[in-house]
């Protein structure tokens, strides 16, 4: 998906993380497209699941690169599972990267915004924020959380000219996905006996997986200037899976 949007974004900074996956590299593109200087966070070199040293990184990082304008959590990792089947282990590992990783970022950047009376952070969720799945209970929990830090938060820091809003993508035509649709089937053959993506598609009511840069737009409008009156917003993208 090509875009000529121009969103009034040029000569700000941003950090976006997952910035070398589908969604995220998506992100970055389309800011950098926009006059974004884009600064990415992910693996190898920046590790958002050490949680121990995350902190002390970010404040290294803020001081060096300067305050940010606009923040976009999107770092993410996945579980299968139910309950029983995933370890209190595995349990933190999904939510140190999903939500505790988005709260320190959060916690790193809000002051330089706070002093300028300006910023915009950007969460990236799941529709699994806003309806169950199967053998998602982990990663569909941690999602959960992470919409609502954000609206919590967009209360918080309205009053200092700081909006904070979360997307809730559905199926998008990444590589995660295609991994989750061929363990699905992998796993649990009774429940999920189809690892075709056309399979999948039928369940949206488009008819298709989302383009990541679909994603992105969606994020950079957020970002804008034009929501300025919108804060505390948990956006579906999900070609309608949500409304049904």
């Amino acid at each position: 998906m090509g875009t000529n949007l121009s969103f009034g974004l040029a000569g700000r900074r941003a950090i976006v993380t997952g910035h070398r996956g589908g969604i995220g590299g998506a992100i970055a593109a389309v800011l950098a497209e926009d006059g974004v200087e884009v600064i990415g966070l992910d693996l190898p070199d920046f590790d958002l699941s050490d949680t121990a040293a995350l902190e002390q990184r970010l404040a290294a990082l803020i001081a060096e690169r300067g305050p940010v304008d606009i923040l976009v959590n999107n770092a993410g990792v996945t579980v299968l599972g139910s309950v029983l089947e995933t370890s209190l282990a595995e349990v933190e590992r999904v939510f140190r990267v999903n939500f505790l990783a988005a709260y320190a970022l959060m916690r790193a950047v809000l002051p330089g915004m706070a002093a300028k009376r300006r910023g915009a952070i950007v969460n990236i969720a799941s529709d699994q924020a806003l309806i169950g799945k199967q053998v998602s209970a982990a990663y569909g929990a941690s999602k959960a959380a992470i919409a609502q830090l954000s609206r919590s938060a967009a209360l918080d820091w309205a009053p200092h000219g700081i909006r904070v809003n979360c997307i809730a993508p559905g199926s998008t035509d990444t590589a995660m996905l295609a991994t989750v649709i061929g363990d699905l089937a992998a796993k649990y053959p009774d429940r999920f006996p189809v690892s075709s993506a056309d399979a999948y598609k039928g369940g949206v009511p488009l008819g298709r997986f989302a383009d990541p840069r679909e994603i992105a737009t969606a994020v950079a409008f957020l970002c804008s200037e034009a929501a300025s009156f919108i804060t505390g917003v948990i956006l579906p993208v999900d070609g309608g899976g949500t409304a049904q």
